[in-house]
């Protein structure tokens, strides 16, 4: 008895242990679905990276158990790996889960709501896990209960990629899930492949035949062909031979109508002509007989003329002979008296030269005298002149130093304009026109100006521009600095300090500017313009941003404030900041002074906007140096580029 109960009880205890050893094997099935509903998603890539942006994977369940539901939040608390967040919500049916917009996830456990779900989510993003669903190819994945309680499940890869969703390989490898669309996919192609090759013979056979009955119909249309143009050439001939007799034909009659009508017109002139002949032989006859009867009157009347001219001759003889005599006495006395006029004409004038010569010989040496006397003093003029010339070009030389010092190095553009170039020509030794930058944080402040006059009036002005734009600037912070308000703060300083009023008789002097704030943090641009635009090209496009119509200094019909406009600036945008030197100054074209214009001057920043900064600038300093030509530089010259 003792070993009969120590055998039931050593079975008893093998039992309980086979059990519990057996249901800590298998875990409950609603267990193994919230494992494999956690890991699934971690294998999945969706195409449209909405999930890698969200950092949150969202599962969904329908209806599902309480258990399952319990089971997928407790491995929900842990995120995955690489940080993404699970987060998992419960859903009483497929029409309230279509409205979350952040569903990543949905499982459907049964038959209707599965079929509902797969309609309402189509062309969506949404990975749709059903659950033991018969027909496996209209699945996305699905999960199957095996007999001996272990879950598995297949994936359809087909059906998961028409919605943009792809299956990493490892998820067969580690999760021992099973791709179910690849023998479907191979059969429908195959049926599909099938179906095309009977297709296309079927149209092969038709597309024969065809070929045959037009083959036919080209060889009967070739054969009329031939026999048309045979006829037609045969015609043809005929038409030609028709037209070349009926033009013979024409022409012979138009030469007999030519003869008849020449020959009756000929008979006609004949007829004229005797008529004629006649007329004119009766009127010599006539003629004949008065020209003997007037010869014999004109014959008497010849004979009484000789004996008239006979007794004329006789009379002019003796008139002639007393005629020499009367001009031959005449002629001398005429040149004697011509003789004796010229020679006291003669007398006065050499009097009167000798005299004249005298005095003038006396002037020229009192002349001399006096240019002597004036050289000595003009060359000790000259050589105060030149002295205190050389004393000036000296001082203003030195005062060329003083604004180029004021001015900021190059170096310092360049720390924060890394592209960039400044042309400057002064008309004379020192300019009217000025560059300018100041940084300010992590902004840079940079200005292109044009003062009233140039040479040392305008260089005066520069160096007070200068001096406020750094006393104004210096009062600004990154945050509140803005390219309008620099210019009306600047404008009032230059109307205090000249004591401007709008009077007529005081100075007018101001200057035009345009000021721009680069925030290069943000890629954008602040800018403020006094009479002086800004250019940007883009993608070979120019833009202009036109500045306010008023000058830095008094104006009649100022505005309260400068316009500062925003603008957005990308990489290879090309900016210019200019004088109105370069437009203004003056060429020869057409044989005419004129002007180089703005619009020449856009047209060729358009034409150098592609090249290399340094040499963008000697391009500009070439073209102008050829417009100008032998005529003098107008005004100081400022161009200003910045490549971004």
């Amino acid at each position: 008895m003792k070993i009969i109960r120590i055998y039931l009880i050593i079975s008893i205890l093998l039992f309980v242990f086979s059990g519990v050893a057996t249901a800590q094997y298998r875990e409950p099935v609603y267990e193994q679905k919230a494992k494999l509903l956690y890991h699934i998603p971690r294998y999945l890539l969706w195409e449209n990276g909405s999930q890698a942006q969200a950092h949150v994977i969202t599962i969904g369940l329908v209806n599902a158990d309480e258990e399952l539901s319990k089971s997928l939040r407790k491995y929900a608390k842990k995120p995955y790996q690489n940080g993404i967040k699970v987060v998992v919500r419960d859903f009483l049916s497929v029409e309230s889960a279509v409205s979350d917009k952040s569903l990543s996830v949905l499982f459907v456990p049964y038959t209707g709501d599965f079929v509902s779900a797969m309609s309402l989510l189509k062309y969506t993003p949404v990975v749709v896990i059903s659950d033991n669903y018969a027909d496996r190819t209209e699945v996305m994945i699905d999960f199957s209960d095996g007999k001996s309680g272990f879950v598995t499940f297949g994936f359809n890869t087909s059906n998961l990629r028409k919605e943009g969703i792809n299956v990493m390989p490892d998820m067969t490898r580690v999760l021992h899930g099973e791709d179910i669309s690849k023998d479907a996919i191979i059969k429908e192609q195959s049926e599909k492949l099938t179906e095309k090759e009977e297709e296309l013979n079927q149209k092969l056979k038709l597309l024969e035949e065809k070929e045959k009955e037009i083959f036919q119909k080209q060889q009967q249309i070739e054969i009329q062909n031939r026999n048309m143009a045979i006829q037609s050439r045969g015609i043809q001939n005929q038409v030609e031979k028709l037209e070349r007799q009926q033009e013979e034909m024409q022409h012979l009659k138009r030469q007999q109508d030519r003869i008849t009508k020449e020959l009756e017109e000929t008979e006609a002139n004949l007829k004229r002509k005797n008529a004629e002949a006649v007329s004119v032989a009766q009127e010599l006859e006539q003629q004949k007989s008065e020209v003997e009867a007037q010869h014999e009157v004109a014959k008497r009347q010849l004979d009484r003329i000789n004996r008239i001219n006979e007794e004329i001759r006789e009379k002019e003889s003796e008139l002639t002979q007393l005629n020499l005599k009367n001009q031959l006495l005449n002629n001398i006395l005429l040149v004697s008296m011509v003789v004796l006029a010229v020679f006291l004409i003669m007398l006065f004038f050499i009097a009167k030269l000798y005299i004249g010569k005298r005095r003038d010989n006396q002037k020229l040496a009192n002349q001399n005298q006096r240019i002597e006397e004036q050289n000595v003093e003009i060359t000790a003029q000259m050589d105060e002149i030149t002295a205190q010339k050389d004393k000036i070009v000296e001082s203003i030389r030195y005062a060329q130093k003083i604004q180029q010092a004021v001015m900021p190095p190059q170096e310092y553009f360049s720390k924060y304009l890394p592209d960039h170039f400044i042309m400057l020509k002064p008309k004379d030794i020192v300019s009217g026109d000025f560059y300018w930058g100041n940084d300010i944080g992590d902004k840079f402040v940079f200005t292109a100006a044009d003062c009233t006059g140039h040479g040392v009036p305008g260089a005066f002005m520069s160096l007070l521009g200068i001096a406020f734009l750094n006393d104004i600037t210096a009062r600004m912070t990154e945050e509140n600095i803005s390219a309008g308000e620099i210019l009306t703060l600047l404008r009032s300083d230059i109307i205090t300090y000249l004591r401007q009023s709008g009077k007529e008789d005081e100075q007018k002097d101001g200057m035009d500017m345009a000021v721009c704030v680069y925030d290069k943090k943000n890629g954008k641009i602040q800018y403020a313009g006094a009479h002086n635009p800004l250019i940007i090209i883009r993608d070979g496009k120019l833009s202009q941003t036109d500045a306010d119509e008023m000058p830095i200094g008094y104006y009649e019909n100022q505005t309260d404030r400068f316009t500062n406009h925003e603008l957005d600036v990308k990489k290879g945008d090309m900016l210019y900041l200019f004088s109105d030197g370069y437009a203004d100054q003056f060429g020869i074209s057409g044989g005419k002074r004129r002007k180089y214009m703005i619009k020449n001057f856009r047209d060729f920043l358009m034409q150098i906007h592609t090249l290399d900064l340094p040499v963008q600038k000697q391009k500009l300093e070439e073209n102008l140096e050829q417009w100008r030509g032998n005529l003098k530089q107008l005004d100081d010259v400022l161009v200003m580029g910045v490549r971004f």
